[in-house]
């Protein structure tokens, strides 16, 4: 088990500019916490500070988030827009095999989904979930399928039930749960957790109000994460734990630590870091 911060919390737009900031959430934990990195690839000034991580996060743990701004899971083969997609995740897979990531994670859409276009979008994205597990087997990288299913983006692609399924049908991906998208979807934390345990990877760990995915501190919010930790040493003991906090809430570095002593004293028993 690994935890991890986002550079969420850095802001997605500054991108990777404030190295300073996310190596002073990870300086306490002596290399046993690292970060994870959203991919950019419209962005060539983004994807020149991704290839230079390695000079700045020394060896620290390293994890990727798929590309997924201007980029469309579901899109139609043989478009620009499914251009961009299979592009962005060959280029993303090529920067994970240099920092040795095994894993990369993909979210299924991005568009608002009305529900009369549900079941098109849906096979589409079925089909491109096959080709982008297929394009990743030669970089050494397995597909983590998050679940989204937003209100904000209309009907759900996949709903709790579709969305465990998909493991069924793609053996050859792992599962990534972000818990702040359970709390949004109204989804049953334990079903979800019990049901894929032998699949889960990793978890995005945030807090909401129950409506708007804020990527708030865990204990911001609605969502019992003591019942979350309850779980997760129940069924998953080993799976990443990733801090992905937004970078619109006054979040400090001081407090992201705070918080990864949370994690760690709930997951292995451990007191505050020294």
């Amino acid at each position: 088990m690994t935890v991890y911060i986002s550079n969420l919390v850095a802001g997605l737009d500054k991108g990777l500019d404030h190295t300073e900031l996310l190596l002073e959430m990870t300086r306490p934990f002596g290399g046993r916490v690292g970060i994870e990195f959203f991919i950019h690839t419209y962005s060539e000034a983004y994807m020149e500070r991704m290839e230079r991580i390695g000079e700045w996060a020394g060896k620290l743990p390293l994890a990727l988030h798929g590309p997924f701004l201007h980029v469309e899971a579901t899109s139609a083969p043989g478009t620009e827009e499914y251009g961009v997609l299979t592009a962005s995740y060959g280029r993303a897979f090529a920067l994970a095999q240099r920092f040795g990531c095994g894993h990369m994670v993909f979210h299924d859409h991005e568009r608002f989904v009305r529900p009369e276009q549900k079941m098109d979008l849906q096979a589409r994205c079925l089909e491109n979930i096959g080709e982008l597990i297929r394009l990743a087997k030669p970089w050494g990288v397995r597909l983590l399928l998050e679940n989204l299913a937003l209100p904000v983006k209309g009907t759900p692609l996949f709903d709790q039930e579709e969305y465990i399924g998909l493991f069924d049908r793609f053996p050859d991906a792992d599962c990534l749960i972000d818990v702040g998208h359970l709390g949004v979807a109204g989804w049953d934390m334990e079903t979800v957790i019990g049901s894929l345990a032998g699949r889960i990877t990793g978890y995005h760990l945030h807090n909401n109000n129950g409506t708007d995915d804020s990527h708030r501190r865990i204990r911001d919010g609605v969502i019992d994460y003591d019942r979350f930790f309850r779980l997760y040493r129940a069924y998953t003991p080993s799976a990443d734990l990733t801090l992905e906090y937004g970078d619109n809430h006054g979040i400090t570095a001081g407090d992201v630590q705070q918080d990864v002593e949370d994690v760690l004293e709930h997951v292995l028993g451990e007191g505050p870091a020294k």
